[in-house]
């Protein structure tokens, strides 16, 4: 009974000083941003591209977009939703975290579309030292607002930024 009583105590104890290593290791591998980021770190003329829909329809787009490292931004694109060709426009305000991550917000109504004002929130990331980004972005208009006839969300895209 002594030596199962050794063996169950050296277990024991062996068994918490797993933990506490595992937990001390598991402190100490965690892993810090590479590089912080800032407003800042989002200035000069881009490139972008991106692709989505629009309800159903597809979507393409490219343009280029001017961020002042201050928050502010504007820019032009050409579209294609559908087959239905034309210009757009765009200024707004943007963020951007310490972690590299952004969110910008804009307003626009391309007039080949027929279609209201657009209110766009989109999200990106800054990569590459400031020379890139991927971004995601979603019409946020509330539910049958502007198109009655297309279920909400209205607009979703994605593409990519690129430093010229």
């Amino acid at each position: 009974m002594k030596r199962f009583r050794a063996a169950f105590i050296s277990l024991a104890v062996l068994t918490n000083i797993g933990i506490g290593v595992v937990a001390a290791v598991a402190q100490t591998n965690q892993v810090e941003p590479a590089k912080r980021c800032t407003t800042e770190s989002l200035k000069g003329s881009f490139a972008f591209q991106g692709q989505g829909f629009l309800g159903r329809v597809p979507l393409a787009f490219v343009g280029v977009l001017h961020f002042d490292g201050k928050g502010k931004f504007s820019g032009r694109h050409e579209e294609s939703i559908g087959g239905n060709y034309g210009p757009s426009v765009e200024a707004g305000d943007y963020s951007v975290s310490d972690d590299c991550m952004g969110i910008t917000h804009w307003t626009d109504h391309p007039p080949h579309t027929g279609l209201p004002p657009h209110n766009h929130t989109i999200v990106f990331n800054i990569h590459s030292g400031g020379d890139g980004g991927w971004f995601l972005g979603i019409d946020n208009s509330p539910p049958g607002q502007f198109h009655k006839e297309i279920p909400e969300p209205d607009i979703e895209f994605w593409g990519t930024l690129k430093r010229l």
